[in-house]
């Protein structure tokens, strides 16, 4: 396999992303006789900490997007439109029938309808099946992003092509409606106003990565203590009745807030971490299966551990990754190279020398045996950090993205002995 160029920081921020959404849906304490006031603040930190995560996964799209697209240095829509047709509509289409194929079976020999499968309402008609595939409702909790993501991805040439000037003029003015227009899960407009912002403030920090990181940098202080107020008004609201006219948009704040706190602390990160790897190459499959264990665990683990609020959110979240992996994994095994079409996993970065990153912030378009420079080294399992005008080597030195995909030169490893990990 050839190795693929990763920003690590944004690629584990995929993997935070995906736990961070998994556990919203997840982390869920059964309100029980005798146990209602813990299940109460059980659920008020759980929608304070994870509820409207998905911003994390909308602003990670538009970031990938763009950081993806422009380094492949042509961009053709046709293929675009085709890449996301076969990797994100084939899964959520494959997947929404198949859920969708039960509920009717389950409804109509049985008698029962899937509580998880349109929300527990009867899947009777072709029309509530076309209803389900157009509004995301297959699976009550997370499919609802693809329909909105694919509108999203339908005007992906235009923002490919916008010149940053004009996207920063129109960010300012867009990132206000977050604040003014609620999201909804049943209102694709409502959700464009909410969300389209956020997909564009990914775009142009893929456009300028350094810049906003040092932005970040430089107001960390003001962003942890507006993470902490927001978060504390959240669990508030949630715990002693609603009293602010629009949460969702303390919670746009707030996920921003976190995530950029977040995207600091993986930006000091210098050594792989496989199980974020693990996550983040699989945060597709685990975002389409991940909701679809949770009833049958809460009836069970519920009976087995009555009033343990805490301990049965706890297992269900355990229990329930465990699962999903599992099914990753045997979907692997047993379909092959067509599991991409349900468990589709971006390939890890390769065992030598990685580009990761352009210390000069250009869009790294060049071809191929073009000089860039490199600031981030992985061999095997290690990685060393060298940050424009931080802590690196006394020089930044140059290599050719032909001689990262394999082993790094004996020539390149003798000249900087002691800057590449041994």
């Amino acid at each position: 396999m050839t190795p693929k160029n990763y920003d690590l920081t944004f690629h584990y921020f995929r993997a935070f992303a995906i736990v961070s959404v998994m556990l919203t849906h997840m982390w869920v304490g059964p309100v029980l006789a005798g146990s209602e006031d813990a299940a109460k603040l059980q659920d008020s930190l759980r929608l304070c900490l994870f509820h409207s995560a998905t911003i994390y996964f909308v602003f990670i799209s538009g970031y990938l997007f763009d950081f993806v697209n422009r380094r492949k240095g042509q961009f053709s829509p046709l293929r675009f439109y085709k890449s996301k047709i076969v990797n994100v509509f084939c899964p959520y289409f494959i997947l929404s029938l198949l859920l969708l194929a039960a509920g009717w079976i389950s409804h109509h020999w049985f008698g029962y309808d899937i509580p998880f499968i349109n929300d527990g309402t009867p899947v009777a008609s072709l029309w509530d099946v076309l209803r389900c595939l157009a509004y995301g409702s297959a699976s009550l909790v997370p499919y609802w992003y693809i329909p909105f993501i694919m509108t999203g991805f339908s005007v992906g040439p235009l923002i490919f092509h916008l010149p940053t000037g004009l996207l920063q003029k129109i960010l300012l003015p867009a990132s206000v409606l977050p604040l003014m227009v609620p999201r909804l899960l049943v209102s694709p407009l409502r959700n464009l106003c909410f969300f389209v912002p956020i997909f564009l403030m990914g775009v142009y920090c893929a456009r300028n990565r350094d810049a906003c990181m040092a932005f970040i940098r430089r107001h960390l202080s003001a962003i942890r203590v507006t993470a902490v107020l927001t978060s504390l008004l959240i669990v508030a609201d949630h715990y002693f009745g609603s009293f602010m006219p629009n949460i969702e948009g303390a919670y746009s704040v707030q996920k921003l807030c976190i995530g950029s706190w977040v995207l600091e602390l993986l930006e000091g990160m210098d050594r792989e971490v496989l199980a974020l790897d693990f996550l983040a190459r699989y945060s597709f499959p685990l975002f389409f299966l991940h909701a679809i264990f949770q009833a049958p665990l809460f009836q069970v683990l519920g009976a087995a551990l009555p009033g343990q609020v805490f301990t049965i959110a706890n297992l269900t979240v355990t229990v329930e990754i465990a699962l999903c992996i599992l099914c990753i994994l045997g979907i692997k095994k047993v379909m092959g190279k067509r599991s991409r079409y349900l468990a589709k996993g971006k390939p890890a970065a390769g065992s030598a020398l990685t580009v990761l990153e352009d210390a000069a912030g250009n869009d790294g378009t060049g071809a191929a045996g073009k000089a860039v420079p490199v600031f981030f080294f992985r061999q095997g399992t290690r990685w060393r950090r060298t940050k424009k005008g931080g802590h690196g080597p006394p020089s930044m030195f140059r290599v050719t993205p032909v001689a990262c995909c394999g082993a790094v030169p004996a020539s390149l490893r003798r000249a900087h002995a002691g800057v590449l990990p041994s």
